[in-house]
């Protein structure tokens, strides 16, 4: 549409530079004449006066409505006006159009800075104004174009891991300049032919030509990524460490659709992050499928929350030696309302990609405050229930201050309640889950550490929570009636839970042997089927007042 206009407006100036032309050459021949001289030719400069304006209005226009192909019609006309005043004033001797040549680069002028305050523009439309990267779109543009040309091509979708962190810890200027260079080290690795842009706060997307090797690039973004950033926030340097994750698609092998290309790569992002091992993955057609359940878990949990059809067992835990009685694991189930039984090992991965986490743990705190609050009052206060946290939540500022708010609004015993963490919440945040930890235990709340031997958290870390109970994993523990290794590491771990003040409680506890050889290495209390199996409520409630 604009490039039709742009015609009509060239094809209006040259008839409107031809009628000037043929009307000052006519003239022209009559110059030597006084009379006409005196009535003709006056009143003929100034109708070229009028036509020039006219010229100057038709560039300027055609400039607006479109500038790169209105600049090349603007500068053509321009031309050719020079050549038809130059012809007049050299050959006819028609001086009165010297007037026109300034009025000609008055237009030109007009039309260069017109131009060019259009061109800068257009490029920060598609330019993040952060790193100097396109943006999400001029990707669009970049796709736009590489499908057009019907060439193969792949698409990287790149995700920082635990950039978050940064901007929470360490402020938005830090993250500002944590994602310059980040950005720069990825500049570094690819080819001329390629393209990379950002397209979120900590999302880019990398256009590979197909000279280009996918495998080789993204692992060079994932280690090149994965190297310390030193950040300065005031006289302190903080060495800081992000990872990333890295899905390709591939034009038109996988789609020729631009927009499925990005929506493709950010699947298998996924499926990378999913992984967390290899932190690179290929598009394939099973990946979308996976998606779609995870966007229906998504929705299933949403409403689950708002229609309450989340429900809760309660597994028992036990000392070892008098089999007493110690409390209760609170475990989250689903049921959707068709009556499909969702597993948590299915709906928790999904929550935990989003905020949705956040909300379950809510639920799950008020639920289990409001529900022991009578029972526990009953037993005189002889037992805890304890609550799983997630690590996004623990890592929140405002973690302690909403969980002291909860058990004061149920008027709940602070000793009573135990909130279970990983060692994967150290690595996530480790000042502010300190933070909240000890906020906690000033007003009683019990702080257990789950999984304790299958993390990579050091040990000087784990010394500076002011934790009570470590939790040993079932997986410690599965063969050491078989298993000399296992039995020395697990008598290990033990050992070292006395030697940080903390009781010791072990998981997944299945038959009478292994009771036998947890008593042996002193661990204070079991947990598992060997004991008791998660209960229904009311059946938690009937054990812990009998």
């Amino acid at each position: 549409m604009k490039k039709a206009q742009n015609v009509i407006w060239l094809a209006i100036c040259f008839i409107i530079y031809v009628a000037a032309f043929i009307v000052t050459k006519v003239l022209g021949s009559f110059s030597d004449v006084s009379f006409y001289l005196g009535s003709i030719i006056m009143p003929v400069s100034s109708f070229l006066g009028v036509l020039q304006s006219l010229q100057f209005l038709l560039c300027i226009s055609m400039v607006c409505a479109d500038h790169k192909r209105g600049t090349v019609l603007a500068y053509i006309l321009t031309g050719c006006s020079a050549l038809s005043t130059s012809f007049a004033i050299v050959f006819m001797k028609i001086y009165s159009a010297l007037p026109g040549v300034t009025n000609m680069m008055i237009t030109f002028i007009a039309v260069f800075l017109l131009s060019r305050q259009f061109s800068i523009s257009e490029k920060e439309k598609v330019t993040d104004y952060l790193t100097g990267l396109s943006n999400r779109r001029g990707l669009a543009e970049i796709l736009k174009t590489k499908t057009s040309k019907k060439k193969s091509f792949y698409v990287l979708y790149i995700d920082l891991d635990n950039f978050k962190l940064i901007n929470d810890n360490l402020g938005h200027r830090c993250g500002d300049t944590a994602l310059k260079i980040i950005s720069e080290r990825m500049s570094a690795i690819i080819g001329r032919k390629d393209t990379l842009c950002r397209i979120g706060g900590d999302e880019f997307v990398l256009v590979l030509s197909n000279e280009s090797d996918p495998l080789k690039i993204a692992e060079q973004i994932v280690e090149r990524i994965s190297r310390k950033i030193s950040l300065s926030t005031g006289e302190t340097v903080v060495d800081c460490y992000v990872s990333a994750y890295v899905g390709i698609s591939k034009f038109p092998d996988d789609t020729d659709n631009a927009d499925k290309l990005i929506k493709y790569a950010d699947i298998a992002m996924y499926q990378a992050m999913k992984n967390s091992v290899d932190k690179i993955s290929f598009f394939d057609e099973k990946m979308e499928s996976e998606l779609f359940r995870q966007m229906e878990l998504e929705r299933i949990i949403k409403e689950s929350l708002d229609n309450d059809n989340f429900y809760m067992v309660y597994q028992p835990q036990y000392e070892i030696n008098q089999k007493k009685l110690r409390g209760f694991e609170s475990l989250i189930r689903l049921k959707t309302q068709t009556g499909e039984i969702i597993s948590p090992a299915e709906f928790i991965p999904v929550a935990e990609k989003t905020d949705l986490i956040l909300r379950i743990d809510h639920y799950v705190i008020r639920r289990v405050l409001r529900e022991f609050k009578e029972p526990l009052e009953k037993a005189g206060n002889s037992f805890v229930v304890s609550v799983n946290v997630s690590a996004k939540n623990i890592a929140s500022a405002d973690f302690a201050d909403k969980v002291k708010k909860m058990i004061a609004e149920a008027e709940f015993p602070p000793s009573c309640l135990e909130i279970e963490i990983t060692e994967y919440c150290l690595v996530q945040s480790l000042e502010l889950t300190i933070m909240n930890i000890s906020k906690l235990r000033e007003i009683g709340v019990q702080i257990a550490l789950d999984d304790f031997g299958t993390g990579y958290t050091s040990l000087s870390y784990l010394a500076k929570l002011p934790i009570n109970l470590l939790k040993i994993d079932k997986s410690l523990i599965d063969d050491i009636e078989s298993n000399s290794k296992s039995r020395d590491f697990a008598n290990a771990v033990i050992s070292m839970g006395h030697m940080m003040g903390c009781e010791v409680i072990s998981e997944g506890v299945e038959n009478n042997k292994q009771l036998e050889l947890l008593a042996d290495h002193k661990c204070d209390f079991v947990q598992g089927y060997v004991w008791g199996r998660p209960l229904d409520y009311d059946v938690a409630v009937e054990l812990s007042t009998s």
